[in-house]
């Protein structure tokens, strides 16, 4: 969820005794305290998502900055990229009720591995004068011994972007 365009700010996080650390490779007190890490960087920003197409080697990339690149092997539709993979279940155990399972648009995620983006995590965030740089390391899961494409030698991403002003009235 944290992947996807949010339609309002991120205001509160919930049970996280119940789900995975929100960084792999982290406890989830660990992945608490990077995140707030990024978030004293550049506040405005965290979760924001910008897609980017790549057209010379066709891919797709979706920044959802301070968390997580995903990079699609060809062109995605714009409005594809905007609704959230269903990476998690519902906590409603009953199917019997009126409306639908979720009060936002959802796209399947693949089962197969083959068929995912490539995903990058965020591994540091680098603040100057000026700029912030944000590392993102690459993130295997499930075995897919057929990647081929142009994000199969991709291990790292690097994002640059330039420091919001808010006294001058820039919007995130």
């Amino acid at each position: 969820m944290l992947s996807a365009h949010p339609l309002t700010p991120v205001v509160s996080l919930h049970h996280f005794d119940l789900v995975d650390p929100l960084y792999p490779g982290m406890d989830r007190l660990e992945a608490l305290k990077h995140l707030f890490e990024v978030a004293s960087v550049d506040p405005g920003r965290v979760f924001q998502q910008t897609v980017c197409y790549d057209h010379s080697n066709l891919r797709t990339i979706s920044v959802s900055w301070g968390y997580a690149v995903q990079v699609y092997e060809g062109n995605i539709l714009l409005p594809d990229l905007l609704s959230l993979q269903q990476t998690f279940t519902s906590w409603r155990r009953r199917r019997d009720f009126s409306s639908g399972l979720y009060m936002f648009n959802t796209r399947e995620f693949p089962q197969d591995p083959c068929k995912r983006p490539a995903i990058f995590f965020l591994e540091s965030v680098l603040p100057s004068k000026d700029r912030i740089e944000s590392n993102y390391k690459r993130h295997v899961s499930g075995n897919c011994q057929g990647t081929v494409g142009s994000t199969k030698n991709l291990q790292k991403i690097r994002v640059s972007s330039e420091k919001f002003d808010l006294e001058i009235g820039q919007v995130p």
